[in-house]
């Protein structure tokens, strides 16, 4: 059975304030109401941490739920390519970076884990460069060639630009060709040109 350890000291307070109590008693009495107001604060102070405790644990989860929700969307609308869904997933993620409540780490995660390069999703659209002003910079649509038409250009490209003859000049043309058009697949060939002289980076999956 638990002690209401407030009323108790309550209690001897007021018995110590009785007329016939001696002043030794009242020196009892008092020293154990003393006790018992020690606990009573100590078990306040107790149940207000685990009040504390519980909420901030709510408020964690909540924050970590609602990140998770918001950066998946912000990574959808990203690597959508359609120019308004797009611009409104950037200007999110600008938007959270100005409000201190950075989440480009987990957008990229997330964007990652759905087979995205998190750098080339967040370059424009072709749709949103302008195509009629002839000095206006060229659209960048790597992020736009699917990555499995990536990996087989970057391999036989690579190849053929270690070879020599005809076939490391076609490669040369067809690498600036494509990157003329805003397919830039620099990056993709020299790893591929990596691999194939250093040997995979073993952290790499072998896929």
């Amino acid at each position: 059975m638990s002690i209401n350890h407030r009323a108790e000291a309550e209690r001897r307070l007021l018995m110590a304030w009785e007329e016939d109590s001696t002043p030794e008693r009242n020196a009892h009495l008092v020293a154990e109401a003393q006790v018992h107001a020690t606990l009573a604060r100590d078990e306040e102070q107790a149940a207000r941490t685990s009040d504390m405790r519980d909420a901030l644990r709510l408020l964690r989860g909540r924050e970590y739920d609602v990140r998770k929700l918001v950066s998946t969307h912000i990574a959808k609308a990203l690597a959508s390519r359609e120019p308004n869904r797009w611009k409104a997933g950037r200007e999110l993620a600008q938007a959270l970076d100005m409000a201190d409540c950075n989440m480009d780490e987990a957008i990229d995660a997330r964007l990652s884990d759905d087979g995205w390069d998190p750098r080339s999703a967040y370059n424009s659209p072709a749709s949103l460069v302008p195509s009629d002003d002839p000095w206006s910079a060229k659209p960048d649509i790597t992020a736009e060639v699917p990555e499995p038409v990536r990996r087989v250009l970057g391999e036989y490209l690579a190849a053929a630009l270690l070879s020599k003859g005809d076939a490391q000049g076609v490669a040369q043309t067809i690498t600036f060709a494509l990157k003329h058009v805003g397919a830039d697949l620099t990056g993709d060939i020299e790893k591929r040109i990596s691999d194939i002289a250093l040997g995979r980076d073993p952290s790499d999956p072998p896929f």
